[in-house]
């Protein structure tokens, strides 16, 4: 067995001082990823080897600062525009990736969006649209990345701590009902795809992302008092959890809840 060293903060040395890159040579896209988790996550992937496909919709200009950001340090990546909640975006958008790179080794679920609506105003067309921008997206997204994984592949579909059991939260109900949603695709899609293809999601709890730059004082307070480590989720904390699942061959068809134990109360 190769000589390697642990530093304290994660990273891999070879016996020659050298950075081993836990992606080094995969392709790996990541949806939704111009901001937030999605961001973090690309920059990590990019970190450790990896070429790295980012992907927004209406944040072009936040896409097009990351991709500027991971080739600067020296990683190769391209941005790609593309809505998708329409299944020619998402096709286009594998033809891309395909002619780019030829594969595809780790599909990152990541996009989507929580649109506030009273159950009473609920409409055939808002329901769409939250399954659309949540669920189908994914499902399509996966179908599409599947064919270009050549021997082995990983997916992990972002989730969210309002899709697990006993929990939800008043007011989105179409948010909530996909990442349940998101819950069983990653269990069904595990049981299809094994062996070769290893899917997992990941269940934030609160994440301290822009969303919160909206939120006033007493509701951050209010959240803390529900999380028994007392405090929020960097970003760059939750990008290892998916880090830990893009390289994994133990688990597949796993809901990870990095929440901070807020779920330990059924909130």
């Amino acid at each position: 067995m190769d000589y390697v060293h642990i530093l304290n903060n994660g990273d891999i040395q070879d016996r020659n001082g050298g950075m081993i890159m836990k992606l080094k040579g995969k392709v790996a896209l990541v949806t939704g990823s111009s901001t937030g988790i999605g961001k973090a996550v690309a920059m990590l992937f990019a970190k450790e080897g990896a070429n790295v496909i980012i992907c927004s919709n209406t944040s072009s200009e936040e896409g097009n600062v990351v991709l500027k950001e991971i080739k600067e340090t020296g990683s190769d990546a391209i941005y790609i525009q593309a809505d998708l909640t329409k299944e020619i975006d998402i096709k286009n958008m594998f033809n891309k990736i395909k002619e780019k790179y030829g594969k595809l080794d780790i599909l990152i679920n990541n996009a989507g969006r929580t649109f506030n609506t009273l159950f009473k105003d609920i409409t055939e067309e808002t329901i769409t649209r939250d399954i659309n921008t949540n669920l189908t997206s994914a499902i399509l997204c996966s179908k599409y990345a599947v064919e270009l994984m050549n021997d082995e592949g990983w997916i992990v579909n972002t989730s969210s701590i309002r899709g697990i059991d006993y929990s939800g939260r008043a007011g989105i109900i179409g948010y909530c009902s996909a990442k349940a949603g998101i819950n069983s695709l990653t269990k069904t899609l595990a049981m299809e795809l094994a062996p070769k293809i290893y899917v997992n999601a990941v269940a934030p709890g609160f994440v301290y992302t822009n969303y919160m730059n909206s939120v006033t004082e007493e509701m951050k307070q209010s959240w803390l008092k529900n999380i028994p480590i007392n405090k929020f989720i960097e970003p760059e904390e939750i990008a290892e959890v998916y880090l830990m699942l893009a390289t994994s061959r133990i688990f597949t068809g796993s809901i990870v809840t990095p929440d901070g134990g807020y779920s330990l109360l059924n909130r």
